[in-house]
This record gives C-alpha cells, structure tokens and sequence, in this order.
C-alpha cells in the first residue's frame, strides 16, 4: 500500500533520527563542549571570566538542542503534510474512477469539481453508505490532520483558529496551557507555537489507513444517493452540454 510506505520510509529517513530525545541532549553536551574547547584558545586568564566561557558554552548547547528540536518538528510537519496530500490525490483519484462514478456521463465539469471539492464536500460522497459522517473518529482525525497541514502551510487563518480550539495541546508544548487559564491561552498561541510528536503521526496514518480499508469497493448508481449538490450540479452541466452537443 502507498500510505504505508511513505509513512514506514518517511518515518526511517527522515523523523525517526529526532525521537529520541537522549540522544538530541548528548549531540547538544557535545556541541557544547566543542564551542568551549574552541573557544578555549582565545581565552586570557587576564582579561577573561572563565565562569562566562562556560555560561556562554552552555547557552551555545542549549540552543544547539532548540534548533534540532524545531528542525525535527518541521520534519513531522512535512511528513503529515504529505501523506495528507497523498491520501487527498488518492482519493480524487479514486472519486473519479469506474468503482466510484465510471458509470456517470463524465464530460468537463464532474471530474474538475470532483478535485476542486474540499474536505467537507469529498466526504458527502460516503454519504449514501453511512460513512464518515459528523462525529465518526475516522473523520474527526483526518479532519485535524487536514487543519494541521493548512496551519504549517499558511500560518493565520480559519484552520489555525479551529484548531487551537479543537485540538489546543498542539499548541502546547511546554504545559504552559495547565498552569494558566485555558481560555487565555488560545489568545496568545499562535502557528508558530504547533508542534506535532511521533504520536500525531501515529494517528493520522492510521485514520488513513483506517479510512481506505472502510471504503466500499465500488458504489452502484442504485446505492449513490443521496447525490451531493455539488455533485449534481456538475454532473447536470455534463449531461446538459451533452444534449446541446457542447
């Protein structure tokens, strides 16, 4: 399976070297100690505090230790921003095929609707099978997985903003939220503050999976109602272009 393998080797190449945050503290000792004895070279027992050298080197390691964490979450961020997109290619693919609509007059505007719908609209699809309505887990996950990857792509904006309520604890990295009041928090957290774990990575591959093995394998034209609107819309311009002989 496609997901699979991107998750499995995107795990192994590219995230998998951040999670162990022991071995993200000693490469920071080293990088420390590195800076000192570099910096020892120059150092004059003269003009110099020796307790600054060690202070500075400290805050060298430290920092050392932030950038590889950042650059480790923007490594998760990148990994669910493309398995998401891949689940969302996939699944237009899959909308446009003969197991979902091959039996439909296809012209030019159900196939450009189709990979127009957003979220929302792809999902109505399901509807007539009683799938990944409001409320189901499956939905509720690829939902968030969806505002996470519009919050790292485009920062400010209407994901962003539901997702602080949705999900604030992705926003949370330090605990501040449980040491102050929860309603204020939402107020000062903003997309530069979102921060995934190994865990989030977890779970959103497995809505996909979850997600592809609940499909049906194929859907009649008896079974596809309700039609959504925008379905039927688009579809109504094929058949109507085709009677014109547009």
């Amino acid at each position: 399976m496609e997901h699979r393998f991107y998750v499995a080797e995107g795990k192994k190449r590219l995230t998998d070297q951040f999670s162990d945050s022991a071995k993200l503290v000693q490469e920071a000792d080293e990088f420390s100690q590195a800076w000192l004895a570099k910096a020892g070279q120059y150092f004059d027992p003269d003009r110099h505090d020796e307790g600054l050298f060690y202070e500075q080197a400290q805050d060298e390691g430290i920092q050392y230790y932030q950038a590889l964490d950042e650059l480790g979450n923007s490594a998760r961020l990148a990994l669910i921003s493309g398995m998401y997109h891949l689940w969302e290619k996939s699944l237009r693919e899959w909308m446009t095929s003969n197991d979902c609509i091959g039996y439909f007059q296809q012209g030019e505007h159900l196939p450009k609707a189709i990979w127009k719908s957003n979220f929302a609209q792809a999902l109505e699809v399901f509807d007539c099978k009683k799938l990944f309505q409001q409320g189901c887990a499956i939905r509720e996950s690829l939902d968030v997985c969806r505002m996470v990857v519009n919050t790292y792509k485009h920062g400010v904006g209407p994901s962003e903003k539901e997702l602080k309520i949705k999900r604030p604890e992705l926003f949370d990295q330090y605990g501040w939220r449980s040491k102050s009041n929860s309603s204020s928090f939402t107020d000062f957290a903003d997309y530069t503050d979102l921060y995934v774990a190994d865990g989030n990575i977890d779970e959103f591959s497995d809505a996909i999976e979850k997600f592809w093995n609940a499909i049906p394998e194929h859907i009649t034209e008896s079974e596809f109602q309700p039609v959504p609107q925008w379905f039927h819309k688009a579809h109504q311009k094929d058949t109507n272009g085709a009677v014109n002989g547009r």
